[in-house]
C-alpha cells in the first residue's frame, strides 16, 4: 500500500511539473500583428477586408485609399484556443504605391499601423510585402516606435526557399552540384541570406542584382569562387533553378530567358512572374514559394492564399510570439539567425509544414506537376 502511495504521489508531482511547464510556456507567448498591403488590386485585396470596396471601381477606389487609417483585417486564432493571439493589419496603400508616394507619407501610414499594433496589445510586429523592403527589412523603423518589437520575416524566408529547393531538387532529380541556381534579387536580405546558405553548400549561383549593387555583392561573396554575379536578367538561362526574390511591382520573368526544363520558385508578392510562362514554356515549372501550411491556425481574413496557409514572414512573426522572443530581426538576415528559425519551425512542427506543391494557387502533384 505504501509502495501504491508513493507510486501516486511520484505521478502527481510529475502531473504538477508538466502542467507548470507548460503553463509557463504559455505565458511566454506574445501577442502579434503582421503588416500587410493590397497587392495589385485595390478592389480585390480590399474586398476582402470590407466587402463593399468589391462595388467601388478600381481607379476610384485606388485614389481612395491612401486617405483611410489602417485596418484590422483579421483575427488571428489558434484552433485548438479561444483567444486572439495576433491581427492582420492592411495599410490601405498599394505595391507601386509605397514608392510612388512620397516617402514621409507612407512612413506615416507604417508607423500609423504599428502604434494599432501597440493599442491592441500586440508585442511584436512582423514587417510583409513591400512594408519590409522600403524600410530597409525594418531598421528605418528603430527608435521610431517603441514598446515592440520589430521582425521583418527574412530569416524564416530564406530558410524555407534552401529547404524547398533542397525538396524540388530530390523530385526533380537535379544535381545541385552539377547546374547552376540564379537567384534574381541576390541583394536584398532574403536573395542574400539564401545564397548566403547555398553557396556554402558549394552550390554554383548566379546573382543577379541592378548594376549598383553589383560591386558590394562582388565584394561580400569574394570568399566564394562557385559565385557570379551579374546585373542583365536575361543571365538566368544558364541556370536550372531559379529563385525569384525581388521587391520589383512588375512581372520581370520572360520565358525567352529560360533554359530548358527550368525551375521557378517565386516568393515575391505582387508576383515576377505571369501564368503566360506557362502556356508559351510547356517544359518550365513555376512554384509558388515561401510558403507553408499552417492547418492549426485561423487567419480571421483571406490572406490571398489557401485557407490555413501562410507566407515564411507571417510565420516567423508567429514563432518569434510563440517564443516570446525578446529580440528585433531587421535589416540584413545572418546565416544564424536562419538557422536558428529553421530550427524553431522545426520546434513547432505540428503548426508549419512546408509547402512547394502548388503553382499560381493550383495545386500540383507530388511530380510537380499539375494534377
Amino acid at each position: 500500500m505504501a509502495n501504491k502511495f508513493y507510486l501516486w504521489q511520484k505521478f502527481l508531482s510529475r502531473f504538477r511539473l508538466w502542467k507548470s511547464e507548460e503553463s509557463q510556456q504559455e505565458s511566454k507567448i506574445k501577442k502579434f500583428a503582421f503588416l500587410v498591403h493590397p497587392r495589385i488590386s485595390a478592389r480585390e485585396d480590399m474586398g476582402k477586408v470590407f466587402y463593399p470596396f468589391y462595388f467601388v471601381p478600381e481607379t476610384i477606389l485606388q485614389k481612395m485609399i491612401p486617405h483611410f487609417n489602417p485596418i484590422v483585417g483579421g483575427r488571428v486564432k489558434l484552433l485548438d484556443k479561444k483567444e486572439i493571439i495576433g491581427w492582420i493589419i492592411w495599410i490601405p496603400l498599394l505595391g507601386k504605391q509605397f514608392y510612388s508616394l512620397p516617402k514621409d507619407f507612407v512612413f506615416k501610414k507604417i508607423i500609423n499601423a504599428i502604434e494599432m499594433s501597440i493599442e491592441l496589445g500586440a508585442e511584436i510586429v512582423g514587417l510583409g510585402e513591400f512594408v519590409s523592403s522600403i524600410t530597409h527589412g525594418g531598421e528605418d523603423l528603430i527608435g521610431k516606435v517603441n514598446d515592440i518589437l520589430i521582425t521583418n520575416g527574412n530569416s524564416l524566408t530564406a530558410g524555407v526557399i534552401s529547404k524547398a529547393i533542397e525538396k524540388i531538387s530530390e523530385i526533380k532529380i537535379i544535381n545541385l552540384m552539377n547546374e547552376k541556381i540564379a537567384i534574381v534579387g541576390a541583394g536584398g536580405s532574403v536573395g542574400r541570406g539564401v545564397s548566403l546558405l547555398l553557396a556554402e553548400k558549394g552550390i554554383p549561383l548566379i546573382l543577379i542584382e541592378k548594376a549598383e549593387k553589383v560591386d558590394e555583392l562582388k565584394k561580400f561573396f569574394s570568399p566564394f569562387n562557385n559565385v557570379f554575379i551579374k546585373n542583365e536578367i536575361s543571365s538566368i538561362k544558364d541556370a536550372k533553378i531559379i529563385i525569384v526574390a525581388t521587391s520589383s511591382t512588375e512581372q520581370i520573368i520572360k520565358p525567352e530567358y529560360l533554359k530548358e526544363g527550368a525551375v521557378i520558385y517565386d516568393i515575391t508578392q505582387p508576383r515576377n512572374t505571369s501564368p503566360d510562362i506557362l502556356k508559351e514554356r510547356k517544359d518550365v515549372i513555376i512554384i509558388d514559394g515561401g510558403i507553408l501550411n499552417t492547418p492549426t491556425i485561423d487567419y480571421g481574413v483571406d490572406i490571398g492564399l489557401r485557407k490555413h496557409q501562410a507566407y515564411a514572414c507571417l510565420v516567423e512573426t508567429m514563432i518569434c510570439a510563440l517564443e516570446g522572443i525578446e529580440e528585433n530581426y531587421v535589416g540584413y538576415t545572418r546565416i544564424e539567425t536562419i538557422k536558428k528559425m529553421l530550427d524553431l519551425m522545426e520546434k513547432y512542427q505540428n503548426y508549419f509544414k512546408l509547402n512547394i506543391f502548388q503553382s499560381f494557387g493550383k495545386p500540383l502533384n507530388n511530380k510537380l506537376e499539375f494534377i
